[in-house]
């Protein structure tokens, strides 16, 4: 899908523009409103002449999964899904690359890392796609510590109202 600048996937010409409080600009900036416009645009101007091309349609899933709006990534990455099996082996890395991020960017921390290991039995020093992966790994660590202190939490309380009840059942 193009030439790529360094180890960075080749990307649309527009600038992304800064997510607030993103932890990583590599990771979370989004593309600007009005350049997923222009590329909603073109990709509707192609599917009206007949099939858009596998250009068009890499554009303009990047320029979802890039997106600020959960709904845009979601529909992003299944564009990106749908258009990996009729890229040429030679040209998905970069299709795989986004539907990691994509995947990333909605919490699908198992099928990100899906995606990433896959470029990395083609690109195994790829700092790229091993910086993400240390970020998915990282996220899925955490929100694996937040839900077994969630799921602790949940039964401590249970345990305690138990408790409470017991208590009070065998004072009367």
């Amino acid at each position: 899908m193009g030439k790529r600048r360094g180890d960075a996937a080749s990307l649309p010409p527009s600038l992304p523009a800064r997510l607030p409080g993103a932890m990583d600009p590599e990771f979370d900036d989004v593309v600007a409103v009005e350049d997923l416009m222009a590329l909603e645009r073109r990709y509707a101007a192609e599917r009206q002449q007949g099939a858009p091309t596998r250009q068009c349609r890499f554009e303009y899933g990047w320029g979802l999964v890039r997106s600020r709006y959960r709904d845009d990534i979601a529909k992003g990455v299944a564009l990106l899904a749908e258009l990996l099996p009729e890229t040429p082996p030679e040209e998905q890395r970069d299709v795989l690359f986004y539907l990691a991020l994509g995947n990333y960017r909605l919490k699908e921390y198992e099928r990100s890392l899906e995606h990433l290991e896959r470029l990395l039995a083609a690109e195994p020093q790829n700092p790229q796609v091993l910086r993400l992966r240390s970020r998915v790994r990282s996220r899925l660590r955490r929100d694996g510590l937040v839900g077994a202190a969630i799921v602790g939490g949940v039964v401590m309380g249970v345990a305690g109202l138990l408790g409470v009840a017991i208590s009070r059942a065998t004072r009367h």
